[in-house]
């Protein structure tokens, strides 16, 4: 309930700043100095020399739907306060610098760049696939991809074995 024209309490917020910050980790470290919860475009022909563009009609053509659409890569590690931010407010999470600037993420969240063109959590409908949600998510690291138009967006997320799990550790 808002009191005096405030915004309602949102205490689900709480229990995600009580993970730790995936650069403060004491192993394996994962903030966005080791390149993690950080929003690429990968869709980017800046990214490619002009050769492979010129010689390989699927890439160009890959990267010519940049006008259309941007294509995103990033990579949390599982059970930081970023990757709970992330999982849970991926709108957020998506749109970090305006969301940090309107006091809706915390300032000293450690996530880099938002989204291009992602207009911001009320504005844009999100869908989220989980590939193997069978596994878990609370040891190792999961890898996103995310498609979006402006206004709308989804994101696959795979997570990724742990490199000391078998098959029987699901």
């Amino acid at each position: 309930m808002a009191i005096n024209g405030e915004r309602p309490p949102e205490p689900e917020n709480d229990l995600y700043d009580r993970f730790p910050q995936g650069k403060d980790l004491p192993d394996d470290r994962a903030g966005t100095a080791e390149g993690y919860n950080t929003y690429v475009r990968i869709n980017d022909a800046s990214l490619f020399r002009e050769e492979a563009l010129r010689d390989d009609p699927a890439l160009k053509a890959f990267v010519d739907t940049g006008d259309e659409i941007s294509i995103s890569f990033a990579l949390f590690k599982s059970s930081t306060r970023e990757s709970e931010w992330a999982l849970h407010k991926p709108g957020r999470t998506m749109a970090v610098d305006d969301q940090k600037a309107a006091g809706r993420l915390p300032d000293d969240l450690d996530i880099k760049r938002s989204v291009e063109r992602f207009p911001g959590p009320r504005e844009a409908n999100i869908a989220t696939f989980v590939i193997n949600h069978d596994n878990t998510l609370a040891r190792w690291k999961q890898s996103v991809i995310l498609i979006e138009n402006g206004a709308r967006a989804g994101q696959m997320i795979y997570k990724h074995p742990h490199p000391d799990d078998g098959p029987d550790d699901r």
